[in-house]
């Protein structure tokens, strides 16, 4: 896992390789299926934090777009996201919404947080595969008696 940073130019290829293998939001396939676009790209508060805003089809037949903003903490779980009813105008308007947003955010502890329930998450895998473990060497004994 590696903090967020600037990857590239341009805003799509930026979002897609810091947000690779965190989520699924600005994959090429669900772009497609939401008519999306990235409009910006930016890691925030020394790479704790990812933002975009994109420009989305408000409608199924794409006949209207609106812009919206999306944050998204260190392992790519979405913190703030303006809905379809709510979406702006102008990509000014989502930034500055987006911006606000991020002012509200406190990254560290937003981040504490997430790490706190992803240790929490991995050792009960780990308890899971334990027991699992457990069950397959009792039908092994009980087989070979």
């Amino acid at each position: 896992m590696e903090l967020y940073r600037q990857k590239s130019s341009y805003p799509k290829v930026n979002a897609q390789e810091n947000l690779c293998g965190r989520t699924h939001y600005v994959d090429n396939d669900t772009l497609h299926f939401h008519k999306s676009r990235v409009i910006s790209a930016r890691h925030v508060d020394n790479g704790l934090l990812f933002a975009i805003v994109t420009s989305d089809a408000l409608d199924y037949q794409n006949t209207k777009r609106g812009f919206r903003f999306v944050i998204f903490d260190l392992f790519g779980t979405v913190l703030e996201r303006t809905d379809t009813e709510n979406a702006y105008r102008t990509s000014a308007q989502a930034t500055k919404a987006m911006w606000a947003a991020l002012n509200e955010i406190d990254a560290v502890t937003v981040t504490r947080h997430a790490v706190q329930r992803r240790i929490k998450q991995h050792a009960d895998e780990m308890y899971a595969i334990i027991h699992e473990c457990a069950k397959i060497e009792r039908a092994k004994k009980e087989s070979a008696a």
